[in-house]
């Protein structure tokens, strides 16, 4: 844990002293580095300590589901998490500027804490509608699309804190297209990180279903168990969310 902090605290001077450099000089081979460093941050940043894996597993663990929908899931939380830091930053810049820096942190744990609690509202709904147990397949499959959106939109809205910091410098150095240049491929490592554990959960999924359904006759306990132990699981990391900002 400690060799992960220093790591990202290394690459966040490394992107604040390449801000710097470009708010006093641009140039485009610099730029190119700027992404690059931005879309490495992004990879690594998804891989601390965090809800949106946790988040991304139980839910591919709960059904089964086809490769793509690793995909969608990956963006709607990459998108999400670094365009809800995009809105924050315009308003502290245009709307907010007198707004204090201690404010702004407590804005954050708001933000961690709306999340938690649209968590546990998403699990009790996956809950609700397995008792409910509905039978028509196309229906089946749009509640899927919409479950994607659902789980994609509370792991992603509690704001990039990086993504944060580069838009309030850029802003604020007069090189906001720079900024978003840098945001973008930061959200770019993050879908690439979380739509590989994505698949590598439903590819571990399908393994695990095959090999119970070769030793087991009632394999269909085993995804039962999956479906119940990853909604709890969904509910759990959304209560512990809530509970660790509201106490």
């Amino acid at each position: 844990m400690t060799l992960f902090v220093e790591l990202m605290r290394s690459m966040d001077n490394r992107l604040n002293e390449l801000l710097r450099n470009l708010s006093e000089q641009q140039s485009f081979s610099v730029i190119l580095i700027l992404m690059l460093i931005s879309f490495v941050y992004g990879v690594i940043h998804s891989m601390g300590p965090g809800h949106g894996k946790a988040l991304v597993a139980s839910f591919f663990l709960k059904e089964e589901h086809p490769l793509r929908r690793s995909l969608f899931l990956a963006a709607v939380i990459s998108v999400i998490h670094t365009g809800s830091a995009l809105a924050i930053a315009y308003l502290f810049n245009f709307v907010l500027t007198s707004v204090r820096g201690m404010f702004r942190i407590k804005l954050q744990g708001y933000f961690i804490a709306v999340s938690g609690i649209l968590i546990v509202c998403v699990g009790l709904f996956f809950l609700i509608r397995k008792f409910m147990k509905k039978k028509d397949e196309d229906i089946r499959s749009f509640e899927k699309k919409g479950n994607v959106f659902l789980v994609g939109i509370s792991a992603g809205i509690v704001p990039c804190p990086a993504a944060l910091m580069i838009m309030m410098f850029a802003f604020t150095a007069g090189i906001p297209l720079i900024g978003l240049y840098s945001v973008i491929f930061i959200s770019l490592g993050m879908f690439v990180l979380l739509s590989a554990i994505g698949t590598l959960i439903i590819r571990s999924r399908k393994g695990i279903m095959d090999i119970s359904s070769a030793r087991f006759k009632k394999s269909e306990n085993v995804a039962l168990f999956f479906e119940y132990f990853s909604i709890v699981a969904i509910i759990c990391i959304g209560l512990i969310m809530s509970l660790r900002i509201l106490i």
